[in-house]
């Protein structure tokens, strides 16, 4: 099986190939154009792997949470190659792959957690061998480690510092910490190329609203003339 991993789902374009001998991967800093970036840079993955788009068997794609058009672009051009290829795609939820990005292996369970903003995070408590303890969920520092702090033994993700200042200044035990600025695509080609793509959706995993808000209608703007 050769996996295709893509993730576009923060202000990074990260993709990667694992199987049949190969594990290569590629990643930029990008803050918008995401969109038109991804596909050369896929491109630029097979070349330097030495192989082509139709030797993929597996797409795999971070699903979020993250940013909301981000996620999409992932989703949609995964979903696009699926189709394509005549392969399955499946879904990683990006505070697993946060727990699987660990420089070190964890002793313990490991709450992965996302700075969510508006006082917020996303938080989701994994055991040190990937199963899930506690499943994705949005909300503040302090309901996250009422609900999860006591059993983790590492707080990883950009949400981390939060859960641990919140910890300090409530009188909490701080676990270690791993503020991880990036995830590891090649970890999520290892579990995309492991998922059961019955369960595994490639579906935006969105926790919350979008911040963004319709606009209401403007009175008079679509009256009858």
């Amino acid at each position: 099986m050769l996996t295709l991993a893509l993730d576009t789902a923060n202000d990074r374009i990260a993709v990667a190939l694992e199987g049949e001998g190969k594990a290569a991967a590629c990643s930029e800093a990008i803050s918008r154009g995401h969109a038109e970036r991804l596909f050369p840079l896929v491109d630029e993955l097979l070349t330097s792997a030495g192989t082509d788009i139709d030797r993929v068997t597996r797409i795999a794609v971070n699903v979020g949470p993250g940013s909301f058009t981000g996620i999409r672009i992932a989703v949609a051009a995964a979903r696009g190659l699926g189709l394509a290829l005549g392969v399955p795609v499946v879904g990683i939820d990006a505070l697993r792959l946060i727990a699987a990005s660990l420089d070190e292996p964890a002793d313990g369970p490991v709450l992965s957690a996302i700075d969510a903003r508006r006082g917020e995070v996303y938080a989701a408590l994994y055991s040190s061998k990937g199963d899930v303890l506690e499943a994705p969920f949005a909300a503040d520092a302090e309901t996250v480690l009422a609900r999860l702090g006591d059993r983790a033994t590492i707080l990883a993700g950009s949400g981390a510092a939060i859960l641990a200042h919140q910890a300090a200044t409530s009188g909490r035990r701080v676990p270690s910490i791993d503020a991880m600025t990036a995830t590891d695509p090649m970890a999520l080609a290892r579990l995309g190329s492991i998922a059961d793509p019955a369960i595994a959706l490639p579906r935006p995993l969105y926790l919350r609203a979008p911040d963004a808000k319709p606009q209401p209608p403007v009175l008079g703007l679509l009256a009858r003339t």
